[in-house]
């Protein structure tokens, strides 16, 4: 769900996040946050046209990274898994 999803990224915020002064932030912007748009950009590198479906399924740690990336992106219409039918 979209508030567990929010949970998850929050639990990155209150971990390795806070080390020292900015080791935490540093390691959360050139790692994680990069492996995130780094996965970002593999699926739009997926040949597809409007009319085509790509189901993505990763953890929860990159979910709430992942649905902000697609919802700014006027590439993609992001519809969440639980509202298939």
């Amino acid at each position: 769900s979209k508030e567990y999803h929010q949970y998850e990224y929050g639990a990155y915020l209150n971990g390795d996040f806070k080390l020292r002064e900015h080791d935490g932030a540093d390691m959360l912007a050139l790692y994680w946050y990069n492996r995130n748009l780094r996965m970002f950009r593999n699926i739009q590198n997926i040949p597809h046209n409007s009319e085509d479906r790509i189901l993505v399924v990763v953890g929860n740690g990159h979910a709430s990274v992942l649905r902000q990336l697609f919802t700014s992106s006027p590439e993609f219409d992001y519809i969440e898994f639980d509202s298939l039918k």
